[in-house]
């Protein structure tokens, strides 16, 4: 009954379904969280959430841990792809990935590096690091939060909001802090870490750590780019100047300068991209809603694919640049002829969904169908044999599943139907199946896409439209390697042994209270090329710098070097008088000393000589495809321009051939009419015939016939000499089919030109009948007004008889005589001209 309400209700005014649309969202709600109770408690307590794949530069793979899984299945990851807990990425040789966690919370992924999620939850997350390095922004950080990122040496704890760069150096891990404050854990004790400081976090074994300064420039350029990274279009290079970056840190922060934050939580991912692909526009009943600036026809969930190995269901990933937010919160709406992005229950409550979508199959089809605003989406996730967990009550289930109408049912596009096996390939417009929407509206929509014949096969078999990656041994050799956490992930009862599976553990409560020992170094300002800091070694530093100031005579520096042997010699039990590692004395001693730090001088340089030649390595490279690039494209853009002209010259050879060949069949023509016999003067027409043309136009079917006769003559006559041309010849059957073919197009064109002179002459007899009637019309004109001056004459003499006969003399009198002689006289003159002499 709730669905029949509300397809009657929908039909209403736009008022009335607004206001009802949101009162069915606060009953529904309302009913879930009520029913919901009545769950277990580890049900309740699990939430849908998902980070989204943000940018991707080069190629990065994504693979999901599962516990019997004994080799990874690798992927291709893409933009709007989502990642949860136990998801693993990879980025490989000179590629990046940025993961959007949150709306402000995000990473970035250097070339080789790796990433597992841990635990993914609105206030807890953990990830792991296990090689490569990564920054870390933080932009919100409550107090109950909880951010840390695990290293095989030990966890980094994030305290406060800020940027920070985690990363291994082989065996060492490194933590920079650009701004804000994190605490370092791992088997030897805990530490802080300040603003502007560079850890150096040893080996699990080992119980120290370096601690150095962060020189400005070195800091400055870590910072300019990541945000050259984060934000090309916007970013204008200012925080190269690490200054200027501690003055401001959150001058490009989304939450101050995005039109899309002023309206959605900014717990929601990808609500920046909005502001450059649609406008915010404010609907009546609903507030301000997201258009997206598309072509016309265009209809959402129809260019992306299917993720069907997702943990939370069937998830849609977007090839749209912007679809993420519209496509996994909030609900779409067909309003006043435009789709619209109704993000009413995400003001509320933004809770992830894989795909706010109803599944409907028929026959070996299935169609999906854009829920709307107010309709309920059963929250659920899948185990490893797919079988489904609702989070929701078993009455709330019985309500959604009976329905089978859907707003969007008569939307434009609302209604998009596809074959079963089409879930395993990529969904485009042109692959759409064209049905009767009566036959999708008499089928029950399921809340299990995977009880579907077929579909369960498609995700089991692992055949959906993610593009497969395979990983040498040594891109695998990381991923092996265990990290160390601070607290112990959250029993996740959807993956309950993902710690195990990704080889988690926990420093133990006694040794995390335990303090580090953090050994100061100096200033750090070398990067490596991802933008790693290089510091030195601990203690080789501060001895080569006792050392060198032992010998300009500072009596302080050379007490403190000789307790710093004097501990190593107790630690290593040899008699005080000799070096703990040769036995030799202190004078000796100090100058194997000063050659090891000149070796490690030299050592520290060729490193760097190395970098800046495997840089310049990189950079060559790098310049030799862009090379090769330009010469193929110009290697193409040659054979193009060649093919175009030879193209071109085999046209006018063409047609210079048809020119010549035409020309030859008019002098054959002209010759044929020649030997004709001369046409026979036509005989004068006589008066009658003349009046007959003048009273009816002229029957030119005959004409035409005899000019077609005359035509068919001279084909034949043209065809039979061009085949007694070809046996004079001897041409070669080719070059016959080449002339016969030459032959029937001049044939045509001179139908073709027959048919154009008879309408011609047709043409001109209807002109002439046209120009003949026009004649007899201002003929018979002429003779109405002649007739009618006549008649205003004749009325004009009457009126003047009286006058003329009072004016007129009187009639003379004639005899008898003379009127006899008159009569005489003129039968005279008729003999005469009757018979003339």
């Amino acid at each position: 009954m709730l669905e029949k309400f509300k397809g009657s209700f929908w039909k209403r005014s736009p008022a009335v379904v607004v206001a009802g649309g949101i009162l069915v969202v606060a009953v529904v709600a309302g009913t879930v969280l009520l029913l919901t109770k009545g769950n277990s408690k580890a049900d309740a307590s699990i939430q849908p959430v998902a980070a989204r794949i943000d940018q991707i530069d080069g190629s990065v793979g994504i693979a999901r841990v599962k516990a019997d899984d004994q080799e990874l299945d690798w992927t291709e990851a893409n933009v709007n792809m989502p990642v949860t807990v136990g998801d693993r990425i990879y980025s490989r040789d000179l590629a990046n990935a940025s993961i959007a966690l949150t709306g402000r919370n995000y990473v970035r992924l250097n070339p080789n590096t790796t990433l597992d999620v841990l635990t993914l939850t609105p206030h807890r997350t953990q990830l792991a690091l296990r090689g490569g390095s990564g920054l870390f922004d933080v932009g919100a950080l409550s107090g109950d939060d909880f951010f840390e990122v695990a290293t095989p040496c030990g966890a980094v704890d994030f305290r406060e909001p800020g940027l920070y760069q985690i990363g291994m150096d082989g065996d060492n891990a490194i933590i920079s802090v650009l701004s804000g404050a994190a605490q370092v854990v791992g088997l030897g004790g805990s530490g802080y870490v300040s603003k502007g400081e560079v850890y150096t976090l040893f080996a699990q074994a080992a119980a120290e750590a370096a601690a150095a300064t962060l020189a400005p420039d070195a800091a400055g350029e870590i910072v300019d780019g990541y945000y050259r990274h984060r934000y090309p279009r916007i970013y204008d290079g200012r925080y190269r100047n690490y200054d200027a970056y501690l003055a401001d840190p959150y001058f490009y922060d989304p939450y101050r300068t995005s039109v899309s934050y002023q309206y959605l939580p900014v717990d929601v991912p990808g609500l920046y991209d909005l502001d450059y692909y649609g406008d915010w526009i404010d609907v009546s009943g609903y507030g301000h809603c997201w258009a997206p600036r598309v072509s016309t026809g265009w209809a959402p969930f129809r260019n992306g694919y299917w993720d069907l190995d997702d943990l939370w269901g069937p998830s849609w990933v977007s090839y749209e640049p912007w679809g993420w937010a519209p496509y996994h919160y909030g609900r779409w709406a067909f309003i006043s002829q435009r789709w619209y992005w109704v993000p009413v229950e995400v003001r509320t409550n933004p809770v992830y969904c894989p795909a706010p979508v109803a599944f409907i199959p028929f026959q070996d089809q299935i169609a999906w169908v854009p829920l709307g605003p107010g309709e309920v989406y059963v929250a659920r996730y899948y185990d490893e044999g797919l079988r489904p967990r609702f989070l929701a009550s078993r009455e709330v289930i019985n309500v959604v599943s009976v329905r089978n109408t859907f707003v969007n049912f008569d939307a434009p596009g609302g209604v998009t139907v596809v074959p079963v096996r089409s879930l395993a390939s990529v969904i485009q417009p042109s692959a759409l199946s064209t049905v009767d929407l009566r036959a999708v509206r008499e089928a029950r929509s399921v809340i299990d896409p995977f009880s579907v014949a077929g579909v369960r096969e498609l995700a089991l078999r692992r055949e959906d439209a993610r593009r497969r990656l395979k990983l040498t041994r040594i891109d695998n050799e990381d991923f092996r390697r265990p990290v160390v956490t601070s607290n112990t992930p959250e029993d996740f009862r959807v993956r309950s042994d993902i710690g195990k599976a990704l080889r988690v553990e926990s420093v133990p409560e006694n040794q995390r209270k335990n303090k580090l020992k953090v050994e100061q170094t100096g200033v750090v300002s070398s990067l490596r090329a991802d933008g790693l800091p290089l510091p030195t070694s601990v203690g080789s530093q501060r001895r080569n710098e006792l050392a060198s100031r032992a010998e300009q005579g500072d009596k302080s520096a050379r007490r403190e070097l000789r307790q710093m042997m004097r501990q190593e010699q107790r630690q290593s039990g040899q008699p005080g008088g000799q070096s703990p590692a040769t036995g030799q004395p202190p004078d000796q001693s100090r100058k194997e000393m000063r050659q090891q730090r000149r070796a490690e001088q030299q050592q520290q340089q060729s490193a760097q000589q190395e970098q800046t030649r495997q840089q310049r390595k990189v950079e060559r490279q790098l310049q030799r495809q862009s090379t090769q690039q330009a010469q193929q494209d110009q290697m193409r853009q040659q054979r193009r321009a060649e093919q175009q002209r030879q193209q071109s010259a085999q046209q006018d050879a063409a047609r210079r051939a048809q020119q010549q060949h035409q020309q030859q069949q008019m002098r054959q023509q002209r010759r044929v009419e020649r030997q004709q016999p001369p046409r026979q003067p036509q005989q004068p027409q006589t008066r009658q015939q003349r009046k007959e043309q003048k009273r009816k136009p002229p029957d030119d079917s005959a004409q035409l016939r005899q000019l077609r006769q005359r035509q068919r003559a001279r084909q034949q006559e043209a065809s039979r000499q061009a085949q007694a041309g070809w046996q004079r010849e001897q041409v070669t059957p080719q070059r016959r089919v080449e002339l016969q073919r030459q032959a029937a197009m001049i044939q045509q064109q001179q139908a073709v030109r027959v048919q154009e002179s008879g309408r011609q002459q047709r043409q001109a007899a209807r002109a002439q009948a046209a120009q003949r009637e026009a004649m007899v019309q201002q003929q018979a004109a002429r003779a109405r007004e002649s007739q009618r001056q006549a008649l205003i004459q004749q009325q004009e003499a009457r009126a003047q008889a009286p006058n003329r006969a009072a004016r007129a003399p009187a009639p003379q009198q004639f005899s008898g005589q003379q009127v006899q002689q008159s009569r005489d006289q003129r039968k005279a003159e008729k003999a005469q001209r009757k018979h003339p002499q």
